[in-house]
């Protein structure tokens, strides 16, 4: 079983929050903190006043570029995923506000403010870096036909579950991986192809499933088969 491409991790990245936007300013990047949503095809919409210097730096060129990163507190910031999609930002059509106040339901207060209005990215390049020593460059198609991991959006609660209530099948699968024993071991992130452990508090292992996992009953079934292996 492959673990998830590039564009899939790009794309469960860029699902909807906060990054940052950088446009041209006098020829210099200019970074916003920002929030966004998403697409179908991973497009980031913006919802942006006039007033905004970013708006006014796009009005003169469209050229921007939106870095996002998966904020985990257990980990060195830079070993977390990032990714950073470039292309140009237009005003968007409205049949798409919907989708961005389902993100960001409390937009909805200024979202018929005269001077917000949405925008939308056309991406054309596509960054991802995992971390230390893995990245590449995504072809623009392949990431707007890629899909978010489902996994992604249960993966708080299963971090907290397995690291409150299953400490112990964790520190049995990690000893079983590394091949000798390990006294910690804390789930520190989760998706569809496999997890990451924390073991003895510095070195970061990551455990892949034998199958795709879509939804939490099927993370619970490949727990416990992965445990009763290890048992066995």
């Amino acid at each position: 079983m492959s673990a998830l491409s590039h564009a899939e991790r790009s794309r469960t990245l860029v699902r909807g929050g906060t990054g940052t936007l950088s446009t041209l300013a006098d020829g210099y990047p200019y970074g916003s903190l920002i929030q966004y949503a998403a697409t179908e095809q991973g497009e980031p919409l913006l919802l942006i006043s006039e007033l905004a210097e970013h708006t006014q730096n796009l009005r003169l060129d469209s050229r921007a570029s939106l870095l996002v990163w998966d904020p985990q507190p257990q980990l060195d910031p830079l070993a977390c995923g990032r990714v950073t999609l470039l292309g140009k930002l237009t005003r968007a059509p409205q049949d798409l506000l919907e989708t961005y106040l389902a993100a960001h339901p409390q937009a909805r207060q200024y979202a018929s403010f005269k001077d917000f209005h949405l925008w939308r990215m056309e991406v054309e390049r596509v960054r991802y870096i995992a971390g230390f020593g893995e990245m590449s460059w995504v072809p623009a198609q392949e990431y707007r036909e890629s899909q978010p991991d489902p996994v992604a959006a249960l993966a708080a609660g299963v971090i907290q579950h397995m690291n409150e209530d299953h400490a112990d099948a964790l520190l049995l699968l990690a000893s079983q991986k590394l091949e000798r024993p390990v006294t910690q071991a804390e789930m520190v992130s989760c998706d569809g192809a496999g997890y990451q452990v924390r073991v003895d508090g510095q070195q970061t292992l990551r455990l892949e499933f034998a199958q795709r996992c879509r939804n939490s009953q099927e993370l619970r079934q490949e727990f416990i088969r992965l445990v009763q292996a290890a048992r066995g």
